[in-house]
């Protein structure tokens, strides 16, 4: 879509946006996260690192698992989240 035609169809859908109270709050949400700084994750490095050595785990198939549930089953008993 070229960028003329794009702002066109955007000041078409706002306008249908403002109009409505629900989605004038999603899309203030949505402005608000752009324009927030990211900050840091409430979850720890160690538990995205650990997700990514059992999940590659799974995939070289060096886990007796017969499913990713099984896998996530396993990482909430052993580590408990």
């Amino acid at each position: 879509m070229k960028t003329k035609e794009l702002r066109y169809k955007l000041i078409e859908d706002f306008g249908k946006i403002i109009q409505d109270d629900t989605k004038l709050e999603v899309l203030d949400l949505f402005f608000e996260a752009l324009s927030n700084e990211e900050s840091d994750s409430i979850v720890p490095d160690d538990h995205y690192n650990l997700i990514a050595e059992e999940s590659e785990k799974y995939v070289l198939g060096s886990i007796s698992s017969d499913s990713w549930e099984d896998v996530e089953k396993r990482l909430k008993l052993k580590y408990g989240f």
